[in-house]
């Protein structure tokens, strides 16, 4: 009983911390105009925001959850073979060797090679993403990020509503995932308590209950 009880709190906190406080989220206030708030909060700039996102930060960055490649990645033949093999998503010991090349040279230019974009939104929040797209130097001094969006603050709040998207399920797959997360919590919790009652039992029967 006393396992079960500690496997089902041990579940509950850990959907807390996933769902509804997530202590490896940034917790800082990243402050942004209430308009541009709006428009990165908004899934209906997702798609002009992609456009932009291609057109600007492309060169560097991937979103591969969504088939948005490195331009040098996109220019690969070999890209298209893949990705009607695997989808969207390469695996990623392939996408790392069969594009060796193109993200050696961004490793060489940069240092290393800048980071997909995928789950930024998660973990970043919208307020980190649009001050840091906004002005890289200031929320990041020495990154070798370069402010392409500077002066652009609308459009920066598109591109981080495209990352939102990208990042988040539809509503429809997220309350399926919730109850999900709920259900997994009840059936550990009713295990727990059958287990036990199954022990009495067993205890019983043994002349030791």
């Amino acid at each position: 009983m006393i396992r079960g009880v500690f496997f089902a709190v041990l579940t509950v906190v850990f959907f807390y911390i996933v769902w509804i406080n997530n202590i490896f989220a940034p917790h800082k206030k990243y402050e942004m105009p209430k308009e541009h708030q709006k428009i990165a909060m908004d899934v209906k700039y997702a798609k002009e925001g992609k456009e932009l996102f291609i057109q600007n930060c492309a060169a560097c960055h991937s979103v591969r959850y969504d088939g948005v490649h490195l331009l040098s990645v996109q220019a690969n033949p070999m890209l298209k073979s893949l990705q009607e093999r695997y989808g969207k998503m390469i695996p990623n010991d392939v996408y790392q060797a069969v594009f060796a090349n193109e993200l050696n040279a961004l490793k060489e230019s940069f240092g290393k090679v800048p980071p997909d974009l995928s789950t930024s939104y998660l973990v970043k929040g919208e307020g980190y993403l649009y001050n840091f797209i906004l002005n890289p130097q200031e929320i990041l001094p020495g990154t070798t990020m370069p402010p392409v969006m500077a002066g652009r603050p609308e459009e920066t709040a598109k591109v981080v509503a495209y990352l939102k998207s990208v990042s988040e399920p539809p509503p429809e797959e997220k309350t399926k995932r919730t109850l999900m997360g709920v259900i997994t919590i009840g059936y550990f919790i009713i295990m727990g308590v059958l287990l036990w009652l199954w022990r009495g039992r067993i205890l019983k029967k043994m002349g030791l209950h």
